[in-house]
């Protein structure tokens, strides 16, 4: 999987990681993946939401205190 674009969203609470990735999602195009650094542990939940109601898909990976989501654009809006 090639990641199109990264946002370091540590340190940031919730609804500003999905904000972020929402602006980098208008640089990308339908199939990029973004992946979004996150250190709130609520993200990985806000993230599966705005995913499913985006149409995109989500996947995420925890190592240690970071979380690492891959958004995998299937419709940009």
């Amino acid at each position: 999987m090639v990641i199109a674009s990264r946002v370091d969203a540590r340190g940031k609470r919730c609804p500003m990681p999905v904000l972020m990735a929402k602006r980098a999602i208008t640089a990308c195009n339908s199939g990029d993946t973004i992946e979004i650094l996150v250190t709130d542990p609520s993200a990985p939940k806000d993230f599966e939401t705005f995913a499913r109601l985006e149409g995109h898909s989500v996947s995420w990976e925890a190592q240690n205190e970071v979380t690492a989501i891959k958004l995998t654009l299937n419709a940009v809006k």
